[in-house]
């Protein structure tokens, strides 16, 4: 029994990690509608501000929120839908050259 324990260990730790990275992508998506949710809110607390007509020195910038909101929710989704072995940017790949050669320069 004991010579089938690492093996034993190392599929459990397989099974683990899968269950991990789907509860991870679970929350992720939960926190992706939040943040729907939460533009949603600025666009009522936008509406009521604008309603109210009331001009204070300081105010909201709904704008601003909405679209740090979008980054954040953008990086989430990138994550979740990232293929990872693929470079981030893929005109980075037409900027390779493939030589790296280089012919030194004899000092005198």
């Amino acid at each position: 029994m004991l010579k089938h324990f690492p093996i034993f260990l190392f599929l459990s730790a397989g099974l683990l990690s899968a269950n991990t990275f789907a509860d991870e992508q679970a929350e992720l998506e939960q926190a992706i509608r939040q943040l729907e949710s939460a533009k949603q809110a600025l666009v009522r607390a936008q509406s009521q501000a604008k309603s109210t007509n009331i001009k204070t020195r300081f105010y909201f910038d709904y704008a601003k929120a909405r679209k740090e909101i979008d980054m954040v929710r953008s990086g989430i989704h990138y994550y979740l839908n990232n293929d990872r072995a693929q470079p981030r940017n893929p005109g980075d790949v037409r900027t390779l050259t493939g030589d790296y050669e280089k012919t030194r320069v004899r000092q005198k």
